[in-house]
């Protein structure tokens, strides 16, 4: 990493392809909470390599893309909080084939930029592709005022704005609703997202938060050591047409996040605790009401078809007939998450054979955009992006549910599942963290 100024370096480019060797630079800005210029700040890049894994008959086809960062360079920025990236042309992509089912592509190794946390814990990256020189989006942390007051009640500031389109830079078009007439894509809004955490566990996920939050006493059930925070995210496209340098492009997801704060611990303990499930896994006891908070996955394909991933429903078997008032879903990955919209269902039964509905509850996946398919790449497999925190999945977020249930028959065997908005036909549960029933 190096400084330099832009003007410069566009005299020097020639417009003529990219050789392997040529240098790539990549240009941004740190700012300070307060937005004052953070002058001579460490900066860290990293990359993690693209590969083949996740398509279908890979080793890493059921979890995704995973990246794996590693260290690329380190620098510093000038004294107006400006920084100059560099790297080579063959640092960005990698030409592969996929011998077993012919597949030739060109993978896009993904990068990210970060500056050190502030003081409060505050801070904020940049996860991106590119494929030649680039401005990056401005790093200013998140002055989110975050605090945990008495309930406990979380207050959190407004989300920071899109980042700016820089002057060279032009935004993706898109059409809507089969229009010839395309419209700009700016960046996505980004929204608060509260996060409730207990080592490396995902207590809870609220997304679209708004101020003030209160989590109620089912979602922190009988849990200590959980700690709370609030982020948000912002993914976009730019493209670049300098007069005597190659066109480019920029993928990017940005990500601001608070400081972590203590929550007192719950008091509250499901009557599901331990209790065991079907299907389940032979070598341990069942991790969906284990308390222990691990994302599984559910059942894996039989020869490697998505379609045969997952299971159609879980049903758990409670130590004896209960009232059942309240149920909890933590981090529920389906096969109907490409839908905006669906159905979580729960059912009792007193003898495993007939079965009466105890709630039908309509979640919401994801806002139906039409600008959704130009983020993909920038939102989806992003469970490593964050070199601060865990997982944040945006493109279609795991699903956290607390609603109550209005059943007055005692049961003892419940049955979760899910289905369209119109439940018409059932979908599968592909990976789940945690399922809490409370009397």
């Amino acid at each position: 990493m190096r400084a330099s100024s832009l003007p410069l370096l566009a005299l020097l480019v020639t417009g003529c392809e990219r050789m392997p060797e040529d240098p790539i630079f990549m240009y941004g800005q740190v700012k300070h909470l307060d937005g004052s210029p953070a002058g001579g700040t460490p900066l860290r890049m990293e990359r993690a390599l693209d590969s083949f894994d996740y398509l279908p008959g890979g080793p890493s086809y059921l979890e995704g893309r995973v990246w794996k960062y590693e260290p690329f360079s380190e620098g510093a920025t000038e004294a107006s909080g400006s920084f100059t990236l560099e790297a080579l042309a063959q640092d960005l992509f990698a030409e592969s084939f996929m011998e077993e089912s012919g597949y030739y592509g060109i993978l896009w190794h993904r990068f990210r930029v970060y500056p050190p946390l502030e003081a409060d814990g505050s801070g904020v990256f940049v996860a991106f592709t590119a494929d030649d020189d680039v401005e990056l989006p401005p790093l200013q942390p998140w002055a989110s005022g975050f605090a945990v007051g008495a309930g406990p009640s979380l207050t959190f500031a407004a989300a920071p704005p899109a980042p700016e389109l820089p002057p060279s830079a032009t935004l993706p078009q898109v059409s809507v609703g089969g229009s010839d007439d395309p419209i700009s894509a700016p960046p996505s809004p980004p929204e608060p997202v509260v996060q409730l955490v207990r080592g490396d566990g995902l207590v809870w996920q609220q997304v679209a938060a708004t101020s003030p939050w209160a989590p109620s006493p089912y979602v922190l059930e009988d849990f200590d050591g959980v700690e709370a925070q609030v982020r948000a995210a912002t993914a976009g496209q730019w493209y670049f047409e300098p007069l005597l340098a190659e066109p480019s492009s920029l993928t990017f997801r940005m990500e601001w996040r608070s400081p972590r704060v203590a929550l007192p611990a719950g008091a509250l303990r499901p009557v599901s605790r331990d209790r065991p499930c079907s299907p389940g896994p032979v070598d341990r006891p069942c991790p969906y009401t284990d308390g222990k908070l691990e994302s599984v996955v559910t059942l894996l394909p039989s020869d490697g078809s998505i379609f045969d991933g997952g299971v159609e429903s879980l049903t758990f078997t409670l130590d004896a007939p209960a009232r059942l008032r309240r149920l909890v879903v933590r981090n529920l990955e389906t096969t109907l998450d490409y839908q905006a919209r669906m159905r979580v269902v729960l059912e009792g039964s007193g003898d495993g054979e007939a079965w009466t509905q105890l709630g039908s509850f309509v979640h919401v996946n994801h806002a139906d955009d039409p600008s959704r398919s130009l983020l993909d790449s920038a939102l989806r497999d992003t469970a490593t992006d964050s070199p601060f925190d865990g997982p944040m999945e945006l493109w279609t977020p795991p699903v956290f549910v607390d609603v109550p249930l209005t059943g007055e028959l005692p049961v003892r065997y419940v049955r979760l599942y899910v289905t369209p908005e119109d439940a018409t036909w059932k979908g599968r549960l592909w990976k789940l963290g945690e399922v809490s029933l409370f009397e």
